[in-house]
């Protein structure tokens, strides 16, 4: 068996795909995986609406590309979007940032073979966000422990008139204390070679002991 920090320092966010259609059984294990997370209560709020169907993949792509151009235009005008700071390149920054702003970066779920679709139950669940974040993370941990490729946008999510067309394509009660879309997860066969996954943080920029800013361990 492998090692699970193997498998989760190895995972990257893949958006591109292959062609090639994923076993009804391997998407199992993907829910599968995503059934056994913790939740609060153990409620297991959560509901995934497989979609297989180009149509409706093509429509998800585009509600993905308005959502996340409409945040990226919002992090832009308060001053938020700091993801870009690591760029020194002036063209490539500029490229970078029309590429996001637009919502071309989140496209890719058209193309994926198969796109699930995270809902939470709102009755009454105020863990309902945390706890379909930790199946999301089971099931793309899954997803890359049988080579293949994921990734999740929850731009699209923070909208409610994205949110809304989303539901309707997708028969999910609208009313606000029903449901919420919380994800968008394009899953399939990565296309092309894979680059290194990219670096994180040393440990001892971030973790603090016994208090806020004490860095050293006792």
């Amino acid at each position: 068996m492998a090692d699970i920090l193997d498998i989760i320092s190895s995972r990257q966010s893949i958006r591109k795909y292959t062609d090639e259609p994923i076993p009804d059984e391997m998407v199992d294990k993907i829910l599968e995986a995503a059934r056994w997370a913790p939740s609060g209560e153990n409620e297991q709020p959560w509901h995934f609406v497989v979609v297989k169907d180009p149509e409706t993949r093509k429509k998800i792509g585009e509600y993905c590309k308005v959502g996340t151009g409409q945040r990226g235009t919002a992090e832009h005008c308060l001053h938020e979007d700091h993801r870009f700071d690591v760029y020194t390149d002036p063209a490539e920054k500029a490229r970078l940032q029309e590429f996001y702003y637009s919502g071309s970066v989140s496209v890719f779920p058209a193309k994926a073979p198969v796109v699930i679709i995270a809902a939470g139950s709102l009755k009454g669940m105020m863990d309902t966000p945390y706890d379909i974040s930790a199946a999301i993370q089971n099931a793309i941990l899954e997803a890359h422990s049988m080579g293949l490729g994921a990734c999740w946008v929850h731009g699209p999510a923070v909208y409610p008139r994205i949110v809304k067309k989303l539901k309707e394509l997708l028969g999910i009660p609208t009313g606000m204390a029903d449901y919420k879309v919380l994800a968008i997860i394009a899953v399939g066969w990565p296309a092309g070679k894979r680059s290194h996954p990219q670096g994180r943080k040393d440990r001892s920029t971030f973790v603090h002991y016994e208090k806020f800013g004490n860095m050293k361990r006792a």
